[in-house]
């Protein structure tokens, strides 16, 4: 026989918190959890090769930490957490990526795993961010 041995967590302590919030915050919507950026942008970044298949680049998928979907399963915002400040090259991808997914319609929001909004705060985040906001202005801050 084999010996019961427990499976890692799939999320983290801080995403972990951050997914019962953002349940809680959004009754009725569908939070789903590392979801391919390619999903949410619908081949926005490729073009279509013969027969339809979708033709790029062999790399890395970029994931988004959380997705808050509408009850017919459309995305309202991504929400990402950012565990250090981000470096040159990354807040550059940040960037590019943010204005990918606002432009598909996408709001998205940063957050710092160690300043993580209650339910209420996150709820107004979604609400009161505009789609074309900066990464920068988008990344909740410890006071």
């Amino acid at each position: 026989m084999r010996a019961n041995v427990a499976a890692p967590a799939l999320l983290n302590r801080p995403e972990q918190l951050l997914y019962g919030r953002l349940v809680r915050a959004f009754p009725g919507h569908i939070i789903l959890s590392r979801v391919e950026l390619s999903r949410l942008l619908a081949g926005a970044d490729s073009a279509p090769a013969r027969g339809g298949e979708v033709m790029s680049a062999p790399r890395r998928p970029s994931i988004a930490d959380f997705v808050v979907c509408r009850s017919d399963f459309s995305a309202l915002a991504v929400v990402e957490i950012t565990i250090e400040p981000p470096r040159d090259t990354e807040r550059e991808r940040n960037r590019r990526r943010d204005r990918s997914l606002q432009s598909a319609g996408i709001k998205v929001i940063r957050l710092a795993c160690h300043d993580l909004p209650d339910e209420a705060a996150l709820k107004a985040l979604v609400a009161a961010h505009p789609l074309h906001a900066s990464t920068e202005q988008l990344v909740r801050r410890a006071s």
